[in-house]
């Protein structure tokens, strides 16, 4: 009997399995039939960018055969047809969503491998949560449609290709590989929140508390809303942050309403146990705890830090809502509330615009900064970007370096300066948002001293 190497063996088997996966294409060569035109799933694809949750792309997978390839795809293939809306969610009620839209989605780009399509859209537009006449974000019901509008081009490792149109069907879900870090927890008779675990554990935890915009709405313990409506919650369990940190959890609370009534309701208290709770149950260390929030929740963290000193190691406040906090429910602190703050010794970096529409920078951020290093020697540092569409900043500073404020260059329309790439070519441009949306610049980790240490490295070099 003739030997056969194992290289003949191998070459004849792959050939065979070859042949096998093209004999469908092979024995219809010439005729339409070759793949057949079945219904082709469609996954939205889910992107926290600095304005929140969009949808930022899809994907379609032709086949499930690794063989087949498909070619012949750009920007003008799909049409993607977008609606949002909050019609089942405030039926019945007297609440007016303002973030309905229907439109068709911007693609701005497509990528191809093997028989994978992905599509890119503009990232802005295209949100998932909706806000409303309640001043609050809230998770929108999708509805995407996906039409064809010219044929691409399938084929058994580059043989039989053939021209293909088909139709497509969107479940509406979205993936959001950030997002899926987060645990939902849900705690009855208690604030719901999100947690981020770090493979292997990490000693540390950096607890996030979310303005007023993502607060739970009609009771529907959605505890979704602070995870999509900036990058609050995700920023601090990316690659760079978990770096800079060293590993750490990260757990990020929903008001049950609002965070100004963290007094009337118990909230102060209750996050303590919680947070508590978590440090017990992970083996955390209860020294190394960092704290920060932004607006409603920037008022939130400065009650926490007068209430509950020991929890935290440092704070990083945002735009803190102090000026507005009596009359919404709240109780804006007085002087000798924030000094008990210096007192217990947290170090506190604050960030807030120049200029503030929503909560005013001499009423609330320069203010607690003022009572924080009273009688101290302060630096002060003008810092120019990088990049010149984000707004420039100037930081003061103690000589001990607890306690820091920056403040970032607004327009005269009342706007801040921010770098973005949302048609992902390569090149940011300027987009203006509010001169209250400075929380975007500590999670892009970018207020720094006279040294030159970006926020939550200083952060971290206090634990």
């Amino acid at each position: 009997m003739k030997r056969v190497s194992r290289r003949t063996f191998l070459a004849a088997t792959g050939m065979t399995a070859l042949a096998a996966a093209a004999a469908p294409a092979a024995s219809a060569a010439g005729s339409e039939n070759c793949f057949a035109a079945e219904t082709k799933n469609v996954q939205l694809i889910g992107t926290v960018t600095d304005a929140g949750q969009v949808v930022s792309g899809m994907v379609i997978d032709y086949s499930s055969n690794p063989l087949v390839t498909v070619s012949g795809v750009d920007n003008d293939t799909y049409t993607v047809h977008a609606v949002n809306n909050l019609d089942a969610a405030l039926a019945g009620t007297d609440i007016v969503s303002y973030g309905d839209y229907e439109i068709d989605r911007k693609i701005v780009k497509t990528e191809v491998k093997g028989s994978r399509v992905t599509v890119y859209f503009d990232q802005s537009e295209g949100a998932t949560l909706c806000y409303t006449s309640a001043s609050r974000n809230y998770p929108g019901e999708l509805d995407y449609t996906v039409t064809q509008n010219k044929p691409v081009t399938l084929s058994v490792l580059g043989l039989f290709g053939q021209e293909y149109t088909t139709d497509y069907f969107c479940d509406n879900t979205v993936q959001d590989e950030e997002v899926a870090k987060f645990t939902s927890e849900i705690v009855p008779g208690g604030i719901n929140y999100q947690l981020y675990k770090p493979a292997g554990g990490a000693d540390k935890l950096v607890v996030w508390f979310h303005g007023n915009g993502e607060g739970d709405m009609l009771g529907s313990n959605n505890n979704v809303a602070q995870v999509l409506g900036n990058r609050g919650t995700v920023a601090w369990a990316s690659d760079e942050f978990q770096a800079i940190l060293g590993g750490a959890y990260v757990m990020a609370f929903q008001a049950p309403d609002t965070w100004y009534y963290a007094q009337r309701d118990g909230l102060l208290d209750q996050a303590a146990a919680e947070i508590r709770a978590v440090i017990s149950v992970y083996g955390i260390d209860p020294a190394k705890v960092l704290l920060s929030g932004c607006s409603a929740g920037g008022y939130m963290s400065t009650r926490m830090l007068i209430a509950h000193p020991d929890l935290f190691a440092a704070a990083m406040i945002n735009c803190p809502a102090l000026d507005v906090a009596t009359d919404r429910g709240g109780q804006t602190p007085t002087d000798d509330e924030l000094r008990s703050i210096k007192a217990s010794g947290v170090p506190v970096w604050l960030v807030q615009g120049a200029t503030d529409s929503s909560v005013a920078t001499d009423e609330c951020s320069k203010r607690m900064f003022g009572l924080l290093t009273e009688g101290e020697t302060l630096t002060e540092t003008r810092i120019a970007q990088a990049d010149p569409n984000n707004s420039a900043l100037t930081t003061w500073e103690t000589a001990d370096g607890l306690y820091k404020l920056s403040l970032y260059d607004t327009t005269p329309d009342a706007m801040l300066c921010f770098a973005e790439d949302y048609d992902l070519d390569g090149v940011t441009t300027q987009v203006q948002y509010s001169n209250h949306w400075s929380w975007i610049y500590t999670l892009r980790n970018n207020p720094q001293d006279a040294s030159g240490t970006h926020i939550v490295n200083w952060a971290v070099a206090q634990l």
